[in-house]
């Protein structure tokens, strides 16, 4: 009996020891499995500066609101984009202003090399140049907008949204046995959108016909003569283009079909047509809707 009790007393020294090495284990791989969380939570937070009402939106509404530092004179939309300091007006951008927010990057468009260059170059801030010429480009951008403040499921879970909305406003035109033929008149003299703009996307899947689809060019000024011979059946006015009865009674205005029949429409808003951003939807379901209209 006493040689049991010995035994069962030296064993017990072990057993102990083998126990708090199982939980040293423990703990250590505890600690390891941890550590990419940790490691993302010690990550400093992005500071962007978006150079791009599109852009800014886009952030907004996948949560990067916070890491916004500043954007342009253009940000209207949300009213938080309004509050950030403006930096920016699509031509030049205030290096000493955007030097003083210590950004960590740029959110800018593919055409705004002009305005962001001297950044990356004189400031040594990273650029990212996002596409804008295509409806699809917004899905881009959303993607990178995204991976630049760390909210790639935010950003995915809005892009599914937004093809989902999309898709259903072209289910319902798709069928249309008419199809009118649609100028969209962005500013005078005559300029509009061509091949290879969103916006013609924009009228083709709101169940229209860009008269200005033929041009290769994303944005043509078109002349009078042209837009005679096109003749469309509608015509889109932005909200900032004068069209007046001054305007609307003057060649070569008034001698379309549209004018002729009253059929000349401005948006609720420029920019749910103008901004390729997430509120592109709305602009895309009121096309359909002016479309329709008789």
């Amino acid at each position: 009996m006493m040689a049991v009790r010995r035994l069962r007393t030296k064993r017990a020294p072990r057993a102990r020891s083998v126990a708090v090495g199982v939980c040293l284990l423990a703990l250590t791989a505890c600690v390891v499995c941890r550590l990419p969380a940790l490691a993302k939570r010690l990550e400093p937070s992005a500071r962007i500066v978006s150079l791009a009402p599109s852009l800014t939106e886009i952030a907004f509404a996948i949560g990067c609101g916070p890491q916004l530092v500043a954007d342009t004179i253009y940000d209207d939309y949300p009213e938080q984009a309004r509050r950030l300091p403006h930096v920016a007006d699509l031509v030049q951008a205030d290096l000493e202003a955007i030097a003083a927010l210590h950004p960590t990057v740029v959110l800018a468009l593919h055409d705004q090399e002009q305005e962001a260059e001297p950044i990356r170059a004189r400031l040594q801030i990273g650029v990212e140049y996002l596409p804008n010429r295509r409806l699809d480009d917004l899905f881009i951008d959303i993607d990178r907008v995204g991976r630049a403040c760390s909210r790639t499921d935010a950003a995915h879970a809005l892009a599914q949204s937004l093809r989902v909305k999309l898709r259903a406003v072209a289910a319902r035109t798709s069928h249309t046995q008419h199809r009118p033929r649609v100028f969209f008149l962005l500013d005078l003299p005559g300029f509009t959108a061509g091949r290879g703009s969103f916006i013609g996307d924009l009228i083709s899947l709101a169940g229209g016909v860009n008269v200005a689809g033929g041009i290769a060019q994303p944005y043509p000024n078109v002349t009078a003569e042209w837009l005679l011979q096109a003749d469309p059946d509608i015509i889109i006015v932005s909200r900032a283009t004068p069209f007046g009865p001054d305007v609307r009674n003057s060649a070569p205005w008034k001698s379309t079909h549209a004018v002729q029949q009253g059929r000349v429409f401005r948006p609720p808003s420029d920019d749910v047509l103008q901004r390729n951003g997430p509120r592109i939807v709305s602009g895309l379901a009121w096309l359909a809707s002016a479309f329709r209209s008789r």
